[in-house]
C-alpha cells in the first residue's frame, strides 16, 4: 500500500468532508507514483462523490478531474501549508434530481446569487433558462453542456483554480 493510498488521500478526504454539509459516497483517484506525489506533481486527481449537500445545495453526484497538478509538498516538513503552485483547470459534471432541484433553488445560496425574487420554474425551459442566468453569474465557469430533462439536471463545464 502506498503512502499516497495510506495517508494523502484520507487526508484529502478529511478536508473535503468538512467542506459540506454532507456526502454519501466520496471516492478520490490520484494518478502518479508516490514519489511524484511526494514531490508535489500530481499527473492527474480526480473526485467523485454523490448525494452531496454544499451550503444548501443538493447534489445528486459529481465528478471533478484535474490534470497537471504542481503543489508544494516538500515544503510540508518544514510546516508550510499546503499550496498549489500553479493555476489548474477543473472539468466537473454534476446531476440533480428534480427534487434537488427544488430544494437546491430554495437554498440560501442561489437566493444571494438571484438577488430578486423569482417564480419556481414549472418547466424544463424556464428551468434552463433559470439555470442559464445562474450559471452566467459565475463569471469563471466555463458552462460546455447544459441538459434539463423532466426536472432533473445535468451540467458540464470548467472552471480555474488559481495557485495560492
Amino acid at each position: 500500500m502506498s503512502v499516497v493510498s495510506r495517508v494523502v488521500i484520507p487526508l484529502v478526504k478529511l478536508w473535503l468532508r468538512s467542506q459540506v454539509q454532507s456526502v454519501g459516497y466520496l471516492h478520490i483517484e490520484v494518478a502518479g507514483s508516490s514519489w511524484q506525489i511526494l514531490r508535489g506533481k500530481i499527473p492527474s486527481a480526480t473526485v467523485i462523490a454523490t448525494e452531496t449537500v454544499y451550503r444548501g445545495i443538493e447534489i445528486t453526484s459529481i465528478q471533478l478531474c484535474a490534470e497537471h497538478i504542481h503543489l508544494n509538498t516538500p515544503d510540508l516538513v518544514k510546516g508550510e501549508p499546503l499550496k498549489l503552485l500553479q493555476p489548474i483547470q477543473v472539468l466537473m459534471e454534476v446531476h440533480f434530481r428534480p427534487q434537488a432541484v427544488e430544494r437546491s433553488l430554495a437554498s440560501q445560496l442561489v437566493q444571494e446569487m438571484i438577488a430578486t425574487p423569482f417564480a419556481m420554474p414549472t418547466n424544463d425551459l424556464e428551468l434552463t433558462t433559470l439555470l442559464r442566468s445562474l450559471l452566467h453569474k459565475l463569471a469563471e465557469f466555463h458552462l460546455e453542456e447544459l441538459t434539463v430533462k423532466e426536472g432533473a439536471v445535468s451540467c458540464r463545464g470548467r472552471f480555474p483554480i488559481q495557485a495560492t
